[in-house]
């Protein structure tokens, strides 16, 4: 297979420096929204139904197990769980997927000329991984549509504004970048993030389960080495301290170093003018975005750690008294 030349892009010939000249794959998964808008519209509503059809399966099935009695309203408590609990269980579907995928394409990128991490070009031979990474990003773009609708219909329920924002901007990086072929590697480190949510959906079943009292919580933390515990909150507590314990190493791991570095080698090629084939303006907003990304995993991050030593506002009573 060929690359085509883009139907609506600067074209430039390879320059003095042997910069390769850029130019459109149009795969079975390239996003052309301008030349194709309503391709580019059903393929939004098929990745969005990929995780929505779960998503409503998932909520029935825990209404039919877990809803009140016939003629009887549910409590706060259970109607929290019984409106939320699908969308956690997609939200660590879908990060298991695409963080999965993210591995993989950079698995394949690894080895590649640097050129082929950051866009299509004359001389691109692999253009399976670009497919791969084209048909990641309509996951998730298509999964990032459909959680920030839920994210506002049960605001805030499902999380405040900093969730929103986050969505937003990564949909407008999944949309440009995506529809301009360029930035694959940045892409790839960028969905590894996803790693950490499968842990904040087991806190928040654990917080639900301390909740309902269920006995199960004190086997499972003998199970897991977390002590011998009289009571459901007890055990719930000591499993939640173990989550947020692999929460705060993997999140560190993947949204403070893997991204971190991610953008050290960004920087690196940016100063070295390796990116003076993509157009001036998408490099800019995608740019942007990640460094807002930074930004948000370095406040979430702080916060975490704040709550973790108990500093700022995360002090216990006794200790604001006693200061």
């Amino acid at each position: 297979r060929r690359a085509k030349v883009p139907r609506s892009s600067r074209v430039h010939a390879p320059s003095a420096m042997g910069v390769p000249r850029r130019v459109r794959h149009d795969g079975p998964f390239s996003m052309d929204l301008l030349n194709d808008p309503r391709g580019w519209g059903i393929s939004l509503v098929k990745n969005a139904l990929v995780w929505e059809i779960p998503r409503q399966c998932v909520g029935a099935l825990v209404r039919w197990r877990y809803g009140p009695m016939k003629g009887t309203k549910p409590s706060e408590k259970q109607k929290e769980f019984l409106d939320c609990a699908s969308s956690y269980v997609v939200s660590a579907a879908h990060a298991v997927v695409v963080s999965g995928l993210g591995l993989k394409i950079m698995a394949r990128l690894w080895n590649a000329p640097s050129y082929d991490k950051f866009y299509v070009h004359e001389s691109t031979k692999d253009l399976d991984v670009i497919d791969l990474i084209e048909r990641t990003n309509w996951l998730f773009f298509g999964y990032m549509m459909d959680d920030v609708a839920h994210v506002l219909v049960r605001y805030p329920q499902l999380g405040k504004m900093d969730m929103v924002v986050h969505h937003l901007v990564f949909i407008i990086c999944a949309i440009l970048a995506g529809g301009t072929q360029i930035y694959m590697w940045q892409f790839s480190w960028l969905i590894i993030g996803e790693l950490s949510t499968p842990l904040l959906t087991a806190k928040w079943f654990m917080r639900q389960a301390a909740s309902a009292n269920s006995p199960s919580l004190i086997r499972v933390a003998r199970k897991l080495g977390q002590g011998k515990h009289e009571t459901c909150a007890s055990a719930a507590a000591a499993l939640e301290l173990l989550i947020a314990k692999v929460f705060i190493a993997v999140f560190f791991l993947v949204r403070v170093c893997a991204y971190g570095a991610g953008l050290a080698h960004t920087a690196k090629h940016l100063t070295r003018g390796d990116f003076r084939e993509i157009p001036t303006a998408p490099t800019v907003v995608v740019l942007s975005i990640l460094l807002l990304g930074a930004g948000l995993n370095a406040h979430w991050f702080r916060m975490m750690m704040m709550k973790a030593l108990g500093l700022g506002k995360y002090r216990t009573a006794k200790e604001k008294k006693a200061r």
